[in-house]
């Protein structure tokens, strides 16, 4: 089914080509956006959000041969699945929840890290863009998907010792960047 963002473009020969790219692309999009975030309904709002962006740039789409063009969408989907994740960090509980787990803890101590948790996220999420492709591999390959060092030293061509290394330089370089979007 055609999403309302594209029955709604004005312009029919537009609005034609917007459809036949979801129909030939949708598939790799949906794809592209679960990946990131791992749920049916968030990688479906981020393929929403991405499909309206990719309504702005209609005329450069329409330019494009059919390598960037698909390298294009992805780039579209990735960011869009990005930003949703950072948009939408939700806590896998309550604090009302927090309380009744952790009886006997001062509470004052556990919110305080939950929130400064939250905010290093949010931070996170926000300078994620900003990493290199390569650094954003890593340090999703190892905490979100938790990929082996040999799995992502194939993936990258390089000797499975060399991924500790790497893996120190990508977290270093999120360091330095949160550090320097708090200032």
């Amino acid at each position: 089914m055609i999403p309302c963002c594209i029955i709604a473009i004005e312009d029919e020969s537009d609005r034609e080509f917007m459809s036949q790219l979801f129909i030939r692309y949708q598939r790799l999009m949906y794809h592209e956006a679960f990946k990131i975030t791992h749920e049916k309904y968030a990688a479906e709002d981020a393929m929403q959000n991405a499909l309206v962006r990719l309504i702005d740039k209609i005329a450069l789409l329409r330019t494009l041969d059919e390598t960037k063009l698909v390298n294009y969408i992805i780039t579209a989907m990735k960011n869009s699945a990005y930003n949703y994740m950072a948009r939408d960090v939700k806590s896998d509980f309550s604090f009302d929840e927090l309380r009744d787990v952790c009886d006997g803890v001062d509470e004052r101590e556990l919110i305080d890290e939950r929130i400064d948790l939250y905010f290093m996220m949010h931070t996170l999420a926000s300078v994620w863009p900003q990493l290199d492709e390569r650094s954003r591999y890593l340090l999703e390959g190892r905490y979100i998907l938790e990929k082996s060092t040999d799995e992502m030293a194939r993936d990258l061509s390089i000797k499975p010792e060399s991924v500790r290394m790497a893996l120190t330089r990508a977290r270093r370089r999120a360091r330095q960047l949160m550090n320097s979007k708090k200032c």
